[in-house]
């Protein structure tokens, strides 16, 4: 299970209690050789606010776009002011206010990420390419690069 579910389900329930709940909400793992990103996306007609573990929140809407003024764990009620900011045509305003279980969901990244690394690259939560396919499914894996284990078996 990915780690940030339970803050993607935070903001999202603050959302829908102020009445402004998001038309698509999706949660999910960046693809990249070297790192994974968590990302949650928060989307309406025309506002898309993003979180992202590496970046923090991020917005587009007609009228403005990037980093929001948030704690990277922002509290979901400071979410919601900027939603309903930007939902009014206004640039969102900066608040530090974090999360209740900011603390938590940091340690649970962490320790994601760390299992992670112990994975070899082959079986990291990306995109295969070419001869990266995994051994469970009957391809020999690629040799390896400079530095990186022999893990062919």
């Amino acid at each position: 299970m990915l780690p940030h579910l339970s803050y993607a389900d935070a903001v999202h329930a603050a959302l829908v209690d102020a009445g402004i709940a998001p038309e698509t909400l999706t949660a999910s793992a960046s693809d990249f050789d070297v790192s994974c990103e968590l990302i949650a996306v928060f989307s309406w007609a025309d506002i898309t606010l993003r979180w992202s573990s590496g970046t923090g929140w991020r917005h587009e809407a007609p009228h403005c776009g990037g980093r929001l003024p948030l704690n990277q764990f922002a509290d979901p009620a400071a979410v919601v002011i900027a939603v309903a900011l930007l939902a009014d045509g206004h640039p969102p305003v900066a608040c530090r206010d974090r999360w209740a279980e900011a603390r938590s969901l940091a340690v649970a990244i962490g320790d994601w990420e760390q299992s992670l690394s112990y994975l070899p690259l082959q079986t990291r939560p990306r995109s295969y390419r070419g001869s990266m396919i995994p051994r469970a499914l009957g391809s020999d894996f690629r040799s390896p690069r400079r530095g990186e284990p022999d893990l062919r078996g």
